[in-house]
């Protein structure tokens, strides 16, 4: 039997196996692992001999480890005791008596440790109290200590660990049970023997086994969280631990152990006589840092202490205490400087949580008002000093080209992150300081460079960035660009911008620099209100070179939405530059499709990555807004548009007679850019007023795009890309030309429904209602044509069973997006539209519609939002009686549904949503009170409450309260209604 499990496992696990042999191979492994005796065959092809091939071993020691771990229960005792008697056979064979054999490989080990510590779980103490003694046994020999069994114990003694102690492993209530009570046994005895005996191989094998003795540490470190600290912090292992800093091959693990002692959990006191009698900063200071591993490992060590002291410092102890803990944090101070400042950027990480909270105890200190130090003041500035030197690109790095280690940049980027919070914080604490040294780094490398003096980029690139963040570290009352007592003094933040404006850095020869400096300019852009003189540079270095035709595509494409934002939040300082900044951009509004790039998303989904043409609409977009600057020319604005429009429209033209092609796979997407384009720029006109036309004279250049537009629309509209770019540019349109777009709307709106997407009719709907509430309410009749075309295509998608949750979860944004536009007819007082003459026939089936959704308990957001399109319907016709049918809808639909609603079992008064929806239907029934008064009392006392068997003195209560009662106390009133209905 166990040769037929082995062959099985290795035929499962073969490449060259038939496929369906594998499968039958790996049911049968399955077989065997859920078998009640299944374990019985596997521990005897574990230990059988010769060996069995290791995979089978492996898989062996996984059906035990099953067994053990989920059907423990099954086992009787002479199961259990068979179980533990062969794994010690096996542990003597293997780790005692074989002297001379190979040793077993280290998963087969790991995997062996593991189902001994599992069987150890549930006999350890009660079947099994001398587990440890005699795992120990193992190891001991008349000449020494055994040092494969000594390897083997020592990873046993982590596993144990690992399933009784860890805290990051999650654990059921049993578990956690079991688990105390097996740590408090271990801690009658056994822990102080297993202290003792990893001392005992620490010190034997730190000469001639260095792995054995890492182990040994590791335990040590493992353990110490949970046993008593004075097993450890003793002279004798205090001693050893420190001996061993200064060995090559231990001195990362020694590390490692100190920190878990000084992290052990314990009262605030008694952590810091154990922080003081460790002495840890002397010892620091002895320590020889060459190497770059170990440096990280101490710098750990440093950051463990560090935040102990500040936790100890924070917690509340007497004052004198108080004063002893931050007498040793400021001991430490020095070593987090050192290895903050690390060239390694590991080693600087790694003392981030001690910087963290060294600084919050110092914004508490600024809180409470209490003075600084000299030493905290000097501390401060080290430390800024510091962490601005530390955001520098390191020497070996070459910036932008990332494309080789992609994630060293990402690294660098998360590191700059958190060191802006750190100057942040010292900021905040003292802001004088900041401001000063910041203001000292930028000014001292513009001197340089003004100078003529060599400057590397990686300076020049931090002075820009510096000023950058700047901006965010100081309060927005604290951004001043003059003395606000004195307009003609510059602060230093104006000082600043002038230096680099003045400077000409933006030339400096490399990317990296003339980007920040635009990221400067575009973010300070309120500078240039207060000394508009320094513009023209500004501008300049914008569409030179360097910025808006710079060579590299990446940061071209940064400056183009850089100086979209620099524009428009200038534009009142704009109209005298116009004429230079169209003149130096003509050549970039060129349109030239490519072929997309394939970029993917965080779980690996394929997407289409941003284009050079997504950052060029800004720029488009740039030219409109000179173009219609208010004041100039409107003659000169015309031309000026005419020149914009009119490539871009002939474009079109020009593809349009080409005619398409299918094998031309730029040929839709080039008219997809030239349709974009034409609403890039209508976007950066100005809006007009509600309900008004544009009538000035470059409109009709807008209007004859408008038409290209349709034209494209509707040789193309089954192609997605071209309708996405008709609805963007529309939407632009209708903003600048107001109700001019409006005879228009109709071919748009059937061009884009016929062959629209689930997705887009989405989009689409928001955008409908917004042009029906921008033009009432003269867009009635066009409301009155397209509204059956609208509504039709929405019921086609709600008709259809979603195939996957993307589409289902799309579908309940249709159903809200098609509530929103009914409710955008009320606001726009066109509802009529819905029982006009030409759509009456529909009517009924809207209704419904909106009453299937309020009735819907499973989605309560989309059930407000009906209730709430009832509620307006009873508002707006609830009174007159001239709405065809609705009063018959009123009493035989909405009524009862404000009722039956909340009394259904799945209606929960107590949940957030369904609050808000029963506000909703239970304003419907006073808005209906308002309208129809008695008639309505007469109905709901005499006809619909009997009818659900409603008492009729409860029928009273209600009908008074309907009356008597405002809003608020009514909702009160009906939900103990509903309550005690649903009770009774």
């Amino acid at each position: 039997m166990e040769e037929q499990i082995e062959q099985a496992v290795l035929c499962a696990l073969s490449p060259q196996v038939d496929p369906n042999m594998k499968a039958q191979a790996s049911a049968y492994c399955e077989q065997v692992k859920n078998s009640p005796d299944g374990w019985q065959m596997c521990l005897q092809l574990f230990m059988r001999q010769p060996k069995a091939a290791a995979e089978a071993r492996f898989f062996a020691l996984q059906v035990i480890e099953n067994t053990l771990q989920n059907r423990y229960e099954s086992l009787d005792n002479n199961a259990v005791e068979y179980i533990r008697q062969t794994m010690m056979e096996y542990l003597r064979r293997e780790f005692v008596d074989n002297t001379d054999g190979a040793s077993e490989e280290s998963f087969i080990r790991n995997k062996a440790a593991q189902s001994v510590t599992l069987l150890f779980a549930h006999v350890y103490p009660t079947v099994w109290p001398t587990f440890f003694k005699d795992m120990m046994a193992l190891v001991k020999t008349s000449s020494g200590n055994n040092e494969k069994a000594a390897d083997f114990f020592l990873r046993l003694c982590l596993t144990v660990d690992e399933e009784i102690a860890r805290l990051d492993i999650p654990r059921n209530r049993d578990e956690v049970v079991r688990n105390t009570n097996i740590k408090d046994n271990m801690r009658l005895g056994d822990i102080q023997l297993l202290a003792s005996f990893w001392f005992e191989l620490l010190q034997e094998f730190r000469s001639r086994n260095t792995n054995i003795a890492q182990l040994a540490l590791k335990n040590i470190g493992a353990y110490i969280a949970w046993m008593d600290i004075s097993l450890v912090v003793n002279d004798q292992v205090m001693s050893a631990l420190y001996e061993l800093l200064s060995d090559p091959n231990l001195r990362i693990a020694a590390c490692e152990c100190l920190a878990e002692v000084v992290s052990k959990g314990m009262l605030p006191l008694d952590k810091l006589r154990m922080i003081q009698m460790l002495n840890l900063t002397d010892t620091l200071g002895r320590l020889e840092l060459s190497d770059s591993d170990f440096v990280e490992h101490v710098a750990r060590l440093t950051n463990v202490l560090g935040i102990e002291l500040c936790k100890i410092y924070s917690d509340g102890i007497p004052d004198d205490a108080k004063a002893t803990a931050y007498g040793l944090i400021e001991q430490v101070l020095p070593y987090l400087l050192k290895f903050l400042a690390d060239e390694y950027d590991d080693t600087s990480t790694a003392v981030f949580a001690f910087v963290n909270d060294i600084l919050a105890i110092l914004k508490k200190q600024k809180r409470t008002m209490q003075p600084y130090t000299q030493s905290q003041q000097e501390f401060l500035g080290s430390l800024l000093s510091v962490v601005i030197m530390k955001m520098k690109y390191d020497d070996e790095s070459d910036w932008g080209n990332d494309e080789d280690e992609p994630e060293e940049e990402a690294l660098f980027m998360e590191m700059r992150k958190n060191l802006r919070i750190f100057a942040d914080h010292i900021a905040a604490i003292n802001e004088e300081l900041y401001i000063n040294y910041v203001h000292s780094v930028v000014m001292d490398t513009l001197s340089k460079y003004k100078a003529g003096n060599e400057l590397d980029w990686r300076t020049v690139e931090l002075c820009l960035y510096v000023l950058f963040t700047y901006g965010e570290a100081l309060p927005k009352g604290a951004m001043h660009f003059v003395n606000p007592n004195d307009p003609s003094v510059l602060t230093p933040l104006g000082e600043m911008l002038v230096g680099i404006v003045t400077s000409n850095i933006s030339a400096y020869p490399h990317p990296s620099a003339a980007l920040q400096f635009f990221e400067d300019i575009a973010r300070y852009y309120q500078f240039f209100e207060y000394r508009p003189e320094h513009l023209p540079q500004a501008l300049a270095a914008f569409v030179d070179a360097q910025g808006l035709h710079h060579p590299s595509k990446p940061i071209r494409s940064r400056c183009w939405y850089l100086f979209h934002r620099f524009v428009k939040n200038l534009k009142s300082r704009m109209s005298q530059y116009v004429d230079t900044i169209l003149n130096s951009m003509g050549d970039l509004l060129t349109v030239q499709a490519e072929t997309p790039v394939q970029a993917n998303t965080a779980d690996g989904t394929p997407m289409p990555a941003a284009s050079l043409f997504d950052s060029q609409l800004y720029l488009f977009e740039t030219v409109g807004m000179l173009i219609s600057l208010e004041g100039m020319d409107v003659m000169k604005q015309t031309e000026y548009l005419k020149i914009v429009l009119g490539p871009l429209v002939d474009g079109i033209q020009k593809y349009m007679e080409r005619g398409y092609n299918p094998d031309d796979e730029l040929y839709l997407l080039q008219l997809h850019h030239y349709v974009m384009a034409i609403g890039s720029v209508a976007k950066g006109f100005p809006n007009v007023p509600k309900e008004s036309e544009c009538t000035q004279p470059w409109a009709a250049l807008f209007k004859q795009a408008t038409e290209i537009i349709l034209n494209v629309l509707q040789a193309y509209n089954r192609f997605e890309q071209i309708r996405d770019a008709a609805r963007f540019s529309f939407a632009r349109l209708v903003n600048c030309l107001g109700s001019a777009v409006l005879p228009y709307l109709p071919t748009l709106i059937n061009g884009l429904l016929v062959e629209c997407q689930l997705t887009e009719l989405v989009d689409f709907l928001p955008f409908i209602g917004l042009i029906t509430f921008k033009f009432k309410p003269m867009i009635q009749s066009i409301m009155d044509e397209l509204l059956l075309p609208l509504v039709k295509r929405v019921f086609d998608f709600l008709n259809v069973a979603p195939s996957g949750t993307d589409e289902a979860v799309l579908l309940i944004d249709l159903r809200k997006a098609y509530l929103n536009f009914i409710t955008g007819l009320f606001n726009a007082d066109v509802s009529v539209v819905l029982f006009s003459e030409r759509n009456i026939g529909y009517f009924d089936t809207i209704l419904q519609t909106i009453l299937h959704f309020a009735k819907d308990n499973n989605d309560p957001a989309t059930q407000k939002m009906a209730f709430g399109v009832l509620l307006k319907m009873v508002t707006a016709w609830g009174a007159n009686g001239a709405t065809p049918g609705f009063n018959q809808f009123v009493y035989n639909e909405i009524v009862p549904a404000t009722f039956t609603v909340p009394m259904q079992a799945t209606f929960n008064l107590s949940d957030g949503q369904s609050t808000l929806v029963f506000g909703e239907l239970t304003s419907i029934q006073k808005m209906l009170y308002e309208k129809q008064g008695n008639e309505f009392l007469e109905y709901i006392s005499n006809v619909f409450l009997p009818s659900i068997q409603c008492p009729p003195e409860t029928a009273s209560s209600y009908c008074q309260a309907l009356q008597q009662c405002d809003a608020r106390a009514f909702k009160k009133y009906f939900q103990t209604f509903i309550q005690e209905a649903k009770s009774s």
